[in-house]
């Protein structure tokens, strides 16, 4: 799995510790990255951390609140004492797990900035803070994870589909911010992915229209979007930049 050219890179990947972001982690490891899982639960990012090592891969662990600058300092502390260039920032973290299918007018209001502050301002805090580490590397790369969702226009969870459509946004607008320092910013939008956060919030009849939907008839797995990152958080990609790569078997296409 050497083909992706990641050996000698280091990068982070933010909510790391479990779901998608644990699969991105360990894919990226398993072809040569050396991977920083960065999550607010140091215990799951230590678990992936621990897998990694296990696979033969190179990994450490860190907590990482991305909802305010300040929750970043332990991750910035880590890579200069660290040192070396960072190549790679995979924008994972996110709220999820726990919401519910809720009426727009029903929202709470607390509920609704904590998922704008984790899902939108949490990849603008990540991103400018390790901003001097990627363009460090001559040819650094940003991943923000979006959603299929924000295509959709899904009703019931419109805070959480606004924060992905904003992540969409955002990765344009970084992309033409940043290519003249030579980084890449790119997005990966999964479709409905069968984690513990999705299956918990889902009934069995919904979970048959989201595979009725796709092309490819079965659940998605978070393995399936570590291919689409790897290449994005590579050379291969290296004059790809503003674009968001749908990976939910075919329910949308462009």
């Amino acid at each position: 799995m050497g083909d992706l050219r990641l050996a000698g890179r280091t990068g982070v990947v933010t909510g790391g510790g479990r779901g998608i972001g644990a699969a991105i982690a360990t894919f990226l490891a398993d072809v040569g990255a050396h991977v920083i899982v960065a999550d607010i639960d140091l215990e799951t990012a230590t678990r992936t951390a621990d897998t990694i090592r296990s696979r033969g891969g190179a990994a450490e662990a860190v907590r990482v609140d991305v909802g305010s600058s300040a929750g970043i300092d332990p991750l910035v502390e880590h890579l200069d004492v660290a040192g070396g260039p960072l190549h790679f920032l995979v924008n994972n973290a996110a709220i999820y797990a726990g919401l519910k299918h809720t009426p727009l007018e029903d929202i709470d209001e607390q509920e609704w900035d904590s998922v704008q502050r984790v899902n939108v301002a949490g990849v603008w805090n990540c991103s400018k803070r390790l901003l001097p580490a990627l363009a460090a590397s001559g040819h650094g790369h940003i991943v923000n994870i979006a959603s299929a969702i924000a295509f959709r226009g899904s009703p019931m969870l419109l805070h959480y589909v606004t924060s992905k459509a904003a992540v969409v946004g955002m990765t344009k607008a970084m992309a033409r911010e940043l290519g003249g320092r030579n980084i890449t910013v790119n997005a990966v939008a999964p479709g409905f992915t069968w984690s513990d956060a999705s299956l918990e919030m889902s009934t069995d009849e919904q979970l048959a229209a989201q595979i009725a939907r796709r092309s490819i008839k079965r659940a998605q797995q978070p393995e399936d979007v570590t291919g689409a990152v790897a290449f994005l958080c590579s050379d291969l990609a290296a004059y790809i930049t503003g674009q968001t790569l749908v990976v939910d078997g075919g329910s949308h296409m462009n």
